[in-house]
């Protein structure tokens, strides 16, 4: 997919045979047009930043109706996190610092900016900012 971090060598990394099922999918599906181009957007944005990401950005429900659409499980066709996810996705950020990943997915820890995709100097912020509040509301 990437050899550095800015050159991309294809959109999508994908086996033939993972391919042609999720082109069957697409071939066959009913329903709202736009819950396909949304599933087929999810692919192409996990496979730049990752299935955590993902699981950051959609509610579980959303995830799975995805992966339904298309055919697929996303860990299987996406890395976990890419180094783009590291560097621009603010919500994976706060994850790694809180050491909470899934209790964020689950909605168990609220990260308010964590669907925000920026440079690494606002990434940085905005942990920065998430971790200092979070320290206030422990202190109290």
């Amino acid at each position: 997919m990437k050899d550095e971090i800015g050159k991309i060598e294809k959109l999508l990394v994908l086996d033939d045979e993972t391919e042609q099922r999720i082109l069957q999918n697409m071939k066959e599906f009913r329903g709202v047009g736009t819950t396909l181009e949304s599933a087929v957007g999810a692919l192409v944005f996990g496979q730049f930043f990752g299935w955590r990401v993902l699981k950051i950005l959609h509610n579980p429900a959303t995830y799975r109706k995805y992966e339904k659409v298309l055919g697929i499980e996303f860990k299987s066709v996406c890395p976990e996190v890419t180094e783009f996810g590291q560097k621009k996705s603010i919500g994976y950020a706060i994850t790694e610092k809180l050491g909470s990943f899934w209790a964020v997915v689950m909605g168990k820890r609220k990260v308010a900016d964590k669907g925000l995709i920026d440079n690494q100097a606002e990434v940085e912020k905005h942990v920065a900012k998430h971790i200092a509040g979070n320290d206030r509301e422990e202190k109290k």
